[in-house]
Order: C-alpha cells, then sequence, then structure tokens
C-alpha cells in the first residue's frame, strides 16, 4: 500500500509506480542489507569460536537493524533519502562488517581461501548493488512526474539543469546554480499563492510567493506545477480539518465548562458553597445545624467553603484543558495550527 494515502484513484493511478519502486526498496533496503549480515555470519562460521570474531556480526545486524527501522517508522516517505540511507548504512555493514570479518577469517587457521575470497567477493557486490538499485528506484517514483503524486506524503525532488526542486508536505524549497554561485530559497504553502509555467523561458517553473515571484528551472515544468498545485490542495484541506476540529473541540470545551461545578462544605456540613467554573458561587446551602452561630462565624464559614471550592473548581478546570488541548492533540494537529497562527 501506499503510505498515507486515502483516496483510491490516487491509490490505483500510482499503483503500478509504486508497485515497482517498493519491491526495488525492499531488495535494496532490506533483503541485501540481511545478506550482509549473512556474509558475516558465514564469516564466523569459517573462523575458530572467538567472541571477538562475533563482533562484525552484531555491526552489520545493528546497521541493517537501524535501516529498516527508519524505513518503517517515516523514511518510506521521504525518497530522496533512501539512496543516503542506504549508502550509509550498507556502508556501514561493509568497511565494520564485512571487511574485518574477512580479515579474521583469512588469519584463522580453519578458514577456507576460496570460500573466504567469495564471500568478500559477495559482500562488495551486495552493498553496490544496495547502492544502485536504491538509486533506480528513487528515480523510478519521481521519473515522468504526474498531478496524482500531489495528492501523497513523498517528500518529492525534481531536478533541472541548474536547479532542484523539493516538494515537502507543507512547503517548497529549491536550489539555483549560477555563474559559479547558488541560491539556497523556499516558501511555506501559506505564501504560496500560485504556480504557472514560464513562457518563452524554457521548461521553468514561476512561483506566485508573498515575496514576490521566483523563476526556477525544473524539467517537465507542466507536470511539477500540477504536482506542486495538487500538493498546495491537500496540505489546505489539512489545514482545514484541523481548524474544524479545533472549533468543534472548542464548543465542546465550553460545554464542559458549563456543566463544571464544584461543592465545598463545613465538618458537620451545615454550609455548603457551589461555584461554576468562573468561581462564582451559584448556591449556598444552610442547615440547621447554623443555629446559634454567631454571623461572623457562620460568615468566615462561607468563605471557607468559597475558597475550596474555588480551588476544586480550577483543578477540574485545569484538568479538562489539559485533556482538551494537551492530551487529546496530535504533534501533526500543532504544527498546521501553528502554522496557520502565524
Amino acid at each position: 500500500m501506499i503510505p498515507m494515502i486515502e483516496s483510491p484513484q490516487v491509490a490505483v493511478a500510482l499503483a503500478a509506480r509504486w508497485g515497482r519502486t517498493r519491491s526495488l526498496v525492499l531488495v535494496s533496503m532490506v533483503g541485501l542489507p540481511v545478506v550482509l549480515v549473512l556474509v558475516c555470519l558465514m564469516y564466523v562460521l569459517q573462523t575458530s569460536a572467538s567472541w571477538w570474531s562475533v563482533i562484525p556480526v552484531l555491526v552489520a545486524g545493528l546497521s541493517a537493524f537501524a535501516l529498516v527501522s527508519w524505513l518503517r517508522r517515516d523514511g518510506l516517505t521521504d525518497p530522496a533519502s533512501w539512496f543516503p540511507a542506504t549508502v550509509l548504512m550498507t556502508g556501514s555493514q561493509l568497511v565494520f562488517g564485512v571487511i574485518p570479518g574477512f580479515g579474521v577469517a583469512v588469519r584463522s587457521t580453519t578458514g577456507t581461501t576460496l570460500v573466504v575470497k567469495a564471500l568478500l567477493a559477495a559482500g562488495v557486490l551486495g552493498a553496490g548493488s544496495a547502492w544502485s538499485i536504491t538509486l533506480r528506484a528513487c528515480r523510478l517514483l519521481s521519473r515522468s512526474p504526474i498531478a496524482e503524486l500531489g495528492a501523497t506524503s513523498f517528500r518529492l525532488v525534481f531536478r533541472g539543469e541548474s536547479s532542484r526542486v523539493v516538494i515537502g508536505a507543507d512547503r517548497v524549497d529549491w536550489t539555483l546554480r549560477r555563474s559559479g554561485g547558488r541560491l539556497d530559497a523556499g516558501v511555506s504553502f501559506r505564501h504560496l499563492h500560485d504556480v504557472t509555467v514560464a513562457a518563452g523561458k524554457g521548461s521553468a517553473l514561476v512561483l506566485h510567493t508573498s515575496a514576490g515571484r521566483w523563476t526556477v528551472p525544473v524539467s517537465e515544468a507542466d507536470a511539477v506545477r500540477e504536482v506542486l498545485r495538487l500538493r498546495r490542495a491537500r496540505w489546505e484541506q489539512r489545514v482545514e480539518a484541523a481548524i474544524e476540529q479545533e472549533r468543534e473541540r472548542y464548543h465542546e470545551l465550553l460545554l464542559l465548562l458549563g456543566a463544571t461545578r464544584a461543592t465545598a462544605s463545613t465538618a458537620d456540613e451545615s454550609v455548603s458553597v457551589t461555584v461554576n467554573s468562573d468561581g462564582i458561587a451559584t448556591n449556598i446551602e444552610l442547615t440547621d445545624g447554623i443555629r446559634g452561630r454567631s454571623p461572623q462565624l457562620l460568615s468566615a464559614d462561607l468563605m471557607v467553603c468559597l475558597d475550596q471550592a474555588r480551588t476544586a473548581v480550577r483543578s477540574q478546570v485545569e484538568q479538562l484543558m489539559i485533556d482538551q488541548y494537551v492530551t487529546a492533540r496530535k504533534p501533526r494537529d500543532l504544527e498546521e495550527l501553528a502554522q496557520v497562527a502565524a
């Protein structure tokens, strides 16, 4: 399944592209790292049982585990990071696992030279293949862009002859290289008003922002424009949904506050005071137990009960605020609302 996709139409449009990409990702970022772990394990079987001979296996295993964990957590939606992550982790397996394991096996009296060399070749070939396949998966996903890519959560990267455009979840960034210099810029979708294609300037996007217009050369500008427009429309829908959810939560909070009451009584329950969420007394009950009590003492009992009731209702209001605005809120809702508030 395509990560974080709710539209069946988008899923159908990207099914073939994502199916091939996912297969390549699984091979390069899961299968081949496991193969490198097995290579290191085979080295151990070729050596005498020394505790330090297991270290390359542990390093290779931890690197593979870290890569798969990152991929499952949030790496799958960031195709631009697939290749660097694969190079880093499989490179670590090669440098700190396969090669040291080869050295240990060569020095072992029980090691078979031909088998050890074959395992080294398999390790180097596995790491190189992982890099090549991952790079192919990145290019396959963004090659010949279609508008439906904008409805996904992928961080998309498109390149021109001297530029690079990165479309994220809530912003677009670009890099321009001209006359030996480099310019890095970006704009959030909140400040992006429109996206058009430059007329008579080759393949280039024109980004209409609050700070002016930016012309960014990029291959297949028409297709990239549709991707960016759909991604921005998807962001607007999320923001509107977050605002509506916030409005509903606010009305629910008002109802809960309106029903919040706290009552405090004296030890003999002869005096009871009830206050609302604002701390205003809404009910005072006096029983026959106050007979013979002086007005000063009765007034003191009333004030004590009022203070206790206000303290109790204050705690209830604080807990309601925590439940409504901290515990029940998702981090993404906070980020989207912060963008709107800014």
